[in-house]
C-alpha cells in the first residue's frame, strides 16, 4: 500500500499556524489543501452571512430587483420557470417562498414533466404567451435559451435569467442575467449552483426592502501614532467597499496634502460611522485642529444592545478578539469596525438572517446534489444549510428527515447524498418534478406527510427501474469500455427512461472509472444524453466539441446533458469515438493513495475529530480528510452476519482504542486480533440510538511489514 502524503511549506504552516491560532496539524492540512491567501482560511473557520459575497456585486442584480419590484407592485402574472432535477427544484421553491414573502400574488411555477427535453422550448413559449404571463423568471436553466427568450421579448414578456451554467457564445437578451460563470457579471465566484443563485436573489430582494438598500455611509478609525493620528475612512454603498484612505497626519504641522486628501474623501455628505464618538472626535481635533467639526454616527449602544458580551470594549480590544481582521493584510481596527457595522446591518433584519438561513436549508440540498465544488461561498451556504436542517428544519422537512432516519443527528453532506437528494430527485427522474416541489413548499405538516410517502414510494420504483435499466446496458457498456480502450464508456438505447440517464452514468462511471454517457432514444424523434465524470475530466468542455450536432446542451465539470435530432445520433457516436481514441492513457484505478497527514501516536486523539469537523463539508473539491497509522494492533474482531459486506473491529494507536468500520474490505481472513497494521482513515461519528461516539472510517488497510 503506497502512500503519498504531500509536501508542505513549513514557512506558509507556520504562518496559517500563527495567523489564524491553529495547532500545527490543522495549520498543515489546511496549508496541503492548497490555502494560498489569508482570505482563504476563512472558507473553512467562517459560518457568519456577513461572509458572503454579496449579489450586488452583479451589476444585473440591480435591474432584476426594479422588474421584479414593478411586477409586485402591478401584480402581474409571473412564472417561475425551472429545471427537474434537485438543483432546479430547490431553486424554484427558494424562488417561490421568498416572492411570496415579498408579496408577489400572481405566481405560478413550471418544471419540465414527463418526457419534456431540459429548458425552455418553442412549445414553452407558445405556452407562456397563451397564458398571459408578463415576466418570466427562470431557474437553474436559461442562459442557452437565446432564441426562446427572443421570442418571449420580442412578444412584451420580460424575463430575467438566474442560472449558473456555462453560456454560449451568445447571451439570451434577457432583461437581467444572473449567472457567475457569464463573462464580466462581476460575481467574484463562479461555483454556484442554480439553486444558490436563486437565493442569493432572494437575498438582494430583501435587501431592496430594507433602509440599508441604496444607502452610503463611511466608516472611520483614527487612532494616535508617536506624533501624528493615522486615519482610516472606508467609504460603503449597500454594505460593499467601494473605495478607502489611509492617511497619517502629523500633529502641529507638516505637509497639507494629507489632509487635504482626507477632507476631500470625507466632505461628501455621508454619515460617518464609529465607534465611541468622543474618543474618535479627540484624535480628530488632534488631526485638524479644533476649527475642525466632522458629524459621526456611533454605533455603540446599537452594539451593546445586539452584541452585549462585548460592552465596554475598546475597538483595540474588539480587534484583538476578532477573527474578521485576520483575513486582511489591512489595519486591524478599521477592518474590525467595517466587519461590526456590516454585522450590525444584516443581523438588524431577520429577512436577511434568520429568515434567508431557512431558504439555505433548500440551497445546501441543491448544492450537495448538483456536485459542485465544496470551496468558497459554497462551503458558507453549505455549513449554514447543514446547521440548520439539523437543528430548525423547515415543517415540510421534518417527515423526510424523520422516515430516513435523519432527525436529531448532525447532519453531513453524505446524508444529504445519500438520503435526501435521491429521493427528492426521483420525482424529476419519473418525470413528475412538481411531486417534490410541492413538499418543498408545504407549510401544512399533514400535506407533507403525504408528499414524503409519495416520494418515498416513487424513489422505490425508480431505484427498481435504475436496476433493470442497468442490466439492459450492461454488457453494451462493458463493450465499450473495452472498444474505447478503457478510457470512456457509452451506452444507452431506445428502453431507457430520459430521466435516468444521469444516473445511470454516474453508476456507470463510478464502476468503471472513467468518464460515461448514457443515451435515451425518445418517441418524437429526439435523442437525449448524460454525461458524468469526476473532476479530473471536464464533461461540458468535451461536449462542446459536438456543438453542432445538438439542439441542446448544458452543464458544468462533473455533469453534463445534451439533445439532438435522432438522424444526428450516428454521427455523434463516430465523432465521440474518434476523440476518445486520441485521449491519453485512463489514469490507473490502483493509482497511489494520498493521505493529508502521517499521524503519530500522540497525535491519535479526538482533536481529529475537531480537524475533520473544520474540513467539513466535503465534496468536489475538497474530498474527506484521509490520515494514515502505522503499526496500530488490532484488538478485536466483531463477528459479521454471513453476507455482510463490513468488516467492524477495533485498533489501539496511541493511549486509546477505536472502533473501526471497513465497508468493502479485501483479505478480511488476515486481519485477526493480535495483528500488527498500517491503515488510511477518515475520522467519523456513529449515531445510534441517541449515543454519538467516535470511530474510524477505513479507506485502505494492509498488514505492517513488522507483521509480514
Amino acid at each position: 500500500m503506497e502512500i503519498k502524503v504531500p509536501l508542505s511549506d513549513s514557512g506558509k504552516v507556520r504562518a496559517i499556524k500563527e495567523r489564524f491560532s491553529l495547532d500545527l496539524l490543522s495549520a498543515t492540512v489546511l496549508e496541503r489543501r492548497g490555502l494560498e491567501n489569508p482570505s482563504d482560511a476563512l472558507w473553512y473557520l467562517e459560518t457568519d452571512i456577513i461572509y458572503q459575497h454579496s449579489p450586488f456585486e452583479c451589476d444585473d442584480v440591480y435591474t432584476a430587483i426594479d422588474r421584479i419590484e414593478s411586477a409586485i407592485e402591478e401584480e402581474e402574472n409571473v412564472l417561475i420557470f425551472g429545471d427537474r432535477d434537485v438543483d432546479g427544484v430547490t431553486g424554484s421553491a427558494i424562488l417561490y417562498r421568498g416572492l411570496r414573502k415579498l408579496g408577489l400574488k400572481n405566481l405560478s411555477v413550471r418544471l419540465p414533466e414527463g418526457d419534456e427535453p431540459y429548458g425552455m422550448t418553442e412549445e414553452t413559449v407558445r405556452e407562456i404567451l397563451d397564458k398571459e404571463y408578463t415576466l418570466v423568471i427562470t431557474v437553474d436553466n436559461g442562459i442557452s435559451a437565446v432564441s426562446e427568450i427572443e421570442m418571449l421579448e420580442k412578444s412584451g414578456v420580460d424575463v430575467i435569467v438566474l442560472d449558473h451554467h456555462i453560456p454560449g457564445d451568445e447571451l439570451p437578451g434577457a432583461v437581467a442575467l444572473f449567472d457567475p460563470k457569464v463573462a464580466g457579471s462581476g460575481y467574484p465566484f463562479d461555483g454556484l449552483s442554480g439553486c444558490a443563485v436563486a437565493a442569493k436573489m432572494i437575498w438582494a430582494l430583501a435587501f431592496a426592502a430594507t433602509p440599508l438598500y441604496g444607502s452610503e455611509c463611511i466608516v472611520l478609525h483614527a487612532e494616535p501614532r508617536n506624533g501624528s493620528v493615522r486615519i482610516n475612512a472606508v467609504r460603503i454603498e449597500n454594505l460593499i467597499e467601494i473605495d478607502r484612505i489611509t492617511e497619517e497626519i502629523i500633529e502641529g504641522g507638516g505637509t497639507p496634502d494629507a489632509r487635504d486628501r482626507l477632507m476631500d474623501f470625507l466632505a461628501v455628505n455621508l454619515p460617518i460611522i464609529v465607534l465611541d464618538a468622543d474618543t474618535e472626535k479627540k484624535m480628530l481635533r488632534r488631526a485638524f485642529g479644533n476649527g475642525v467639526d466632522i458629524s459621526l454616527v456611533d454605533i455603540r449602544e446599537k452594539l451593546d444592545e445586539m452584541m452585549p458580551r462585548f460592552r465596554s470594549h475598546s475597538l483595540f480590544d474588539l480587534a484583538m478578539l476578532s477573527r474578521a481582521a485576520k483575513y486582511s493584510d489591512g489595519d486591524k481596527e478599521i477592518e474590525t469596525l467595517v466587519s461590526l457595522f456590516r454585522s450590525l446591518s444584516i443581523h438588524s433584519y431577520p429577512s436577511l438572517s434568520k429568515d434567508y438561513d431557512k431558504l439555505l436549508e433548500l440551497a445546501a440540498i441543491g448544492t450537495i446534489a448538483d456536485l459542485m465544488p465544496m470551496k468558497n461561498e459554497n462551503r458558507l451556504i453549505v455549513k449554514r444549510g447543514l446547521r440548520m436542517l439539523s437543528e430548525k428544519p423547515l415543517d415540510c422537512l421534518k417527515p423526510l428527515l424523520g422516515r430516513q432516519n435523519l432527525a436529531g443527528k448532525k447532519l453531513n453532506t453524505r446524508d444529504i447524498s445519500f438520503y435526501i437528494a435521491p429521493v427528492l430527485n426521483a420525482a424529476g427522474r419519473l418525470g413528475h418534478p412538481m411531486d417534490a416541489f410541492a413538499l418543498l413548499i408545504s407549510d401544512d405538516p399533514a400535506e407533507a406527510e403525504g408528499l414524503t410517502e409519495n416520494l418515498l414510494s416513487m424513489n422505490r420504483e425508480r431505484q427498481g427501474l435504475e436496476e433493470n435499466a442497468l442490466s439492459l446496458i450492461h454488457s453494451a457498456a462493458a463493450e465499450s469500455f473495452e472498444r474505447n480502450g478503457e478510457r470512456f464508456v457509452i451506452a444507452g438505447g431506445d428502453n431507457i427512461p430520459r430521466g435516468l440517464t444521469g444516473a445511470l452514468a454516474s453508476k456507470l462511471s463510478k464502476e468503471y472509472g472513467v468518464p460515461a454517457i448514457v443515451i435515451a432514444d425518445t418517441c418524437d424523434g429526439r435523442i437525449s444524453g448524460s454525461m458524468r465524470c469526476s473532476d479530473r475530466f471536464d464533461a461540458k468542455v468535451f461536449l462542446s466539441t459536438f456543438q453542432p450536432l445538438f439542439t441542446d446542451y448544458g452543464g458544468h465539470r462533473c455533469a453534463a446533458g445534451f439533445s439532438l435530432p435522432v438522424e444526428n445520433k450516428d454521427n455523434l457516436l463516430m465523432m465521440m469515438e474518434s476523440v476518445i481514441s486520441t485521449m491519453g492513457e485512463r489514469e490507473e484505478q490502483d493509482r497511489e493513495l494520498e493521505a493529508d497527514a502521517k499521524i503519530p501516536p500522540e497525535y491519535m486523539t479526538t482533536g481529529l475529530w475537531r480537524l475533520s469537523e473544520m474540513l467539513e463539508p466535503y465534496g468536489q473539491e475538497n474530498e474527506t480528510l484521509k490520515l494514515y497509522i502505522k503499526n496500530a494492533l488490532i484488538t478485536d474482531v466483531i463477528q459479521q452476519k454471513q453476507g455482510q459486506s463490513l468488516m467492524r473491529f477495533s485498533i489501539r494507536f496511541g493511549t486509546y482504542s477505536w472502533p473501526c468500520i471497513w465497508w468493502e474490505p479485501h483479505d478480511r481472513e488476515q486481519f485477526r486480533k493480535g495483528v500488527h497494521v498500517d491503515v488510511l482513515f477518515s475520522p467519523d461519528v456513529n449515531y445510534w440510538r441517541g449515543t454519538v461516539k467516535e470511530q474510524l472510517l477505513i479507506a485502505e488497510m494492509e498488514i505492517s511489514e513488522a507483521e509480514s
